[in-house]
């Protein structure tokens, strides 16, 4: 129950500075959202992809038999990681497309990325 109170406040407090900026909008907060997940989805799928190679490395590497299944397990984690994050954005694709919700055009230029600073 202490916890509890403890996250209501800690939520309280976080939130007042939202109160003085009442032109603030739950759309344009949700927007701001928005984009800080569009710049971390990059970096989420460059770590599986680096987490990928990095079993793949130790696994060639490895001389022992323990080792290997160890990093064989590694691999296999890391491709199911890619694997659904790169199903998930598809299938995203396919409902925005669908519905005709959102940007639908999935061409180069909307793939996720980092913009240059």
């Amino acid at each position: 129950m202490k916890n509890i109170k403890k996250i209501i406040t800690g939520t309280a407090l976080l939130s007042v500075p939202m109160l003085a900026f009442a032109q603030a909008t739950a759309f344009s907060i949700l927007g701001t959202l928005r984009a800080l997940v569009d710049r971390f989805i990059p970096f989420l799928i460059a770590a599986a992809l680096a987490y990928f190679l990095y079993g793949i490395v130790r696994y060639v590497i490895a001389t022992d038999g323990d080792d290997k299944s160890k990093y064989k397990t590694v691999i296999v984690q890391g491709l199911i990681g890619l694997f659904i994050m790169l199903s998930v954005w598809g299938i995203i694709g396919v409902f925005q497309r669908t519905f005709q919700v959102g940007n639908s055009d999935i061409s180069g230029s909307n793939i996720p990325g980092v913009n240059a600073f």
